[in-house]
């Protein structure tokens, strides 16, 4: 009795993407996974707020602009509101 079995490339490689899923799936239902991912986060929060107050801060002409239209704004509101209760 001869038997012969044909496998493709992909489905080797279809085979091996499912075995990788599995091993991360398996990784990622550990307990400690959660708090590790976590501590990760608050590593990198303070670094990538600070660089984003940093370059608004650095970018001053934008900054005097987002300033000066809230304070407009702000202003208009309250001569409407001085208009609107004047005798």
């Amino acid at each position: 009795m001869k038997l012969e079995i044909e496998i493709t490339e992909d489905e080797i490689r279809s085979a091996v993407e499912r075995k990788v899923r599995t091993a991360v799936a398996d990784q990622t239902n550990q307990w400690n996974v959660d708090s590790y991912i976590k501590e990760r986060v608050k590593e990198h929060w303070k670094l990538a707020v600070d660089a984003l107050v940093s370059e608004a801060l650095n970018d001053s002409k934008t900054l005097r602009e987002k300033i000066a239209a809230e304070l407009e704004k702000k202003l208009r509101a309250q001569l409407a509101a001085a208009l609107k209760n004047a005798p």
